[in-house]
């Protein structure tokens, strides 16, 4: 499972202490992109074609507070022709170990911007997450 820090902002937090809910959103793009950037290719041409974000779910479990060290652990769950599932854990370190915090999901679709169209998952993405998680997308 590919993880990532996250860097929690003063910002982040709301009036009861912990980081507000609107947040995890951003914290999935993060744990996302790093993912596309280590696994599948950092100089992608995002101006042409990339991914939109279909849909994402949460579901909380315990407050994340500003002094946790955060990270978000990713990994790819599924591949269509079109779109891709992600699976995002918001893990924090306590005394007795890593705390699962939050879990989520999203599905992408690849989308090639120029023609304004869905379009299909590059084979090479498909055998880069392949190779990187041993699964047979």
């Amino acid at each position: 499972m590919h993880s990532t820090p996250i860097q929690i902002r003063f910002s982040d937090i709301d009036v009861l202490n912990h980081i507000n809910n609107a947040k995890f959103p951003t914290y999935m793009e993060l744990g996302r992109v790093h993912y596309f950037n280590d696994i599948i290719s950092a100089n992608h041409n995002w101006n042409e074609s990339g991914v939109i974000v279909a849909n994402y779910t949460m579901d909380f479990r315990i407050p994340i507070y500003f002094n946790d060290q955060l990270r978000i652990e990713t990994e790819i769950t599924a591949i269509g022709s079109k779109s891709i599932t992600f699976a995002y854990r918001f893990v924090v370190d306590g005394d007795a170990g890593p705390i699962l915090k939050a879990t989520g999901t999203s599905v992408i679709v690849c989308f090639h911007y120029k023609e304004n169209r869905s379009m299909e998952v590059p084979a090479m993405w498909r055998d880069k997450v392949n190779a990187y998680q041993g699964t047979d997308f």
